[in-house]
């Protein structure tokens, strides 16, 4: 960190006086960066102060790297659903110095992210208490339990339930492996088929629990279940925001070559009341599902599953749940003894992406995704209602909020943020008053050019007025008034021009 930024973190000591009454803490990490260096910390935090004019105040703790607090004083509150952002640009007091500071932050009950730009020291400042809150617990298939040797809060048969559980846990497998991606570190989850008694029960791993009941493979009561009202909270997995995409690696390799097997990904989301796979009956309470999941043969290949909502929209079901089952056949005794699929890196991806941004309609001048700062010429206060925009995201929310600049322009500050508050993007719109409009030689200001305006450009003269505080008399446009002026206006008016 540079030395410079050092002491002015170090000479900053004025805390801000909020009413606990009003006031909200996160706890989470805190990360600066200066000159490309960055060090985090998770000491400190925000506090914010929540005013009833909506103007509220943000005060981030920055501890480790000599900082009392850095404050925004006065912030709009723009909230859309669960989420509110706070946008702010803020010439600010750092110690014995001024800074010039730009916040970008984003709240969506307990859980914050924020971004603070120092511009006069080229500092990032990052707060970030989301974790992996938002995401499948374990996803990187790193933590394994010491009881059964699962991998945490996922299963095979070693914890499954039902007449036949003990004899599945004999025969088909969930365990570790080091058989990683190219590029990766640690563990993998390996799931492998079996024949038992010449039929084949496929290796599967999911986050509900699976049932062995019964020695048809076809059976319906060999499946994997949910159930938020029976299970525990290890075989059920809640859903805080509709996810947009299902990544995650995989490697399916076959024990007798078959191109027409193929392994299977199936993730539900769901009211959180009991669902089974396979189904026994007709399920009203799922609210979405992957599209495709059907996985050949192959090395290890990132696969990237869109979620369909629109399908399961008559149910009118809540998404508060989400199952997910891993199969090395689609089919249920289908395929082949030691068929196996490898499972790493799950990732539910949250869009928050803004594709146009528009004013009465039209999208704005020189408008790029890329492009977060624009100006604009808007004659008076702005209509916030007259922006719109299309955004890029199930969950995603559009906020807008505006202020006065002390100039008199306007800042407004329009955002897309993505359900897990990481994906967000701030654009920032700076008004300007129109050019004033004006007539070429009418001095006067009458909305005509005649002899009386020759008058007046002789009379400004004679006051020896030769600035351009009156456009109009810069008839030559030469960015001066003189004689030449009036000649021009005269030819002007001789020829009817």
């Amino acid at each position: 960190m540079k030395k410079s930024l050092s002491t002015l973190f170090m000479t900053l000591t004025a805390v801000l006086a909020l009413n606990a009454s009003n006031v909200v803490l996160f706890h989470g990490t805190t990360t600066v960066t200066s000159s490309g260096n960055s060090s985090a910390s998770d000491e400190g935090g925000v506090t914010l102060k929540i005013n009833d004019n909506g103007l509220d105040t943000l005060a981030f703790q920055v501890i480790p790297f000599g900082v009392g607090s850095i404050g925004f004083n006065g912030v709009h509150a723009a909230t859309s659903g669960d989420v509110t952002v706070y946008s702010a640009e803020r010439d600010i007091q750092v110690g014995f110095t001024t800074e010039h500071a730009t916040l970008f932050a984003r709240i969506k009950g307990e859980y914050m992210t924020a971004v603070i730009y120092l511009s006069n020291q080229d500092v990032v400042i990052e707060f970030d208490n989301v974790g992996d809150h938002f995401q499948l617990p374990n996803s990187d298939m790193e933590s394994w339990t010491n009881s059964n040797g699962e991998p945490n809060r996922w299963h095979g048969f070693k914890s499954a339930g039902g007449t036949f559980a003990s004899t599945s846990a004999r025969y088909v497998k969930l365990e570790k492996s080091d058989d990683v991606r190219n590029g990766a570190t640690g563990s993998s989850a390996v799931m492998t088929a079996n024949s038992i008694f010449g039929i084949v029960a496929n290796g599967t791993m999911t986050n509900g629990k699976l049932m062995a009941g019964s020695m048809s493979a076809t059976d319906t009561k060999n499946h994997a279940e949910m159930d938020k009202a029976n299970g525990t909270d290890d075989f059920y997995m809640p859903l805080y925001a509709k996810p947009d995409k299902f990544n995650v690696w995989l490697k399916y390799t076959q024990g007798t070559t078959n191109a027409n097997n193929k392994a299977n990904v199936s993730v539900k989301t769901f009211d959180g009341t009991y669902y089974q796979e396979p189904t026994d009956k007709t399920y009203t309470n799922l609210s979405g599902s992957i599209v495709g999941g059907q996985i050949p043969a192959g090395d290890w290949t990132q696969y990237s599953f869109p979620f369909d909502y629109d399908s399961y929209a008559a149910n009118n079901a809540a998404s508060e749940a989400i199952f997910v089952t891993f199969s090395t056949n689609g089919n249920p005794g289908q395929g082949s003894k030691n068929d196996a699929l490898y499972v790493d890196d799950m990732e539910l991806v949250y869009l928050g992406n803004m594709t146009d941004l528009r004013y009465k309609g039209q999208t704005i001048s020189g408008w790029n995704p890329a492009v977060t700062a624009y100006e604009m010429e808007i004659d008076g206060e702005p209509n916030l209602d007259d922006f719109t925009a299309t955004i890029e995201g199930v969950s995603a929310v559009l906020t807008k909020s505006m202020e006065k600049n002390q100039d008199g322009s306007y800042r407004i500050a329009i955002s897309v943020v993505a359900a897990d508050l990481q994906t967000a993007a701030c654009y920032i719109i700076t008004t300007k008053a129109p050019a004033p409009q004006f007539l070429p030689g009418d001095v006067n200001n009458d909305g005509s050019v005649n002899i009386s305006d020759v008058t007046a450009l002789i009379d400004i003269l004679l006051a020896s007025n030769s600035d351009i505080s009156n456009p109009a008399a810069d008839v030559n446009n030469d960015s001066s008034v003189n004689i030449s002026d009036v000649t021009a206006l005269i030819d002007m008016l001789l020829t009817s021009n």
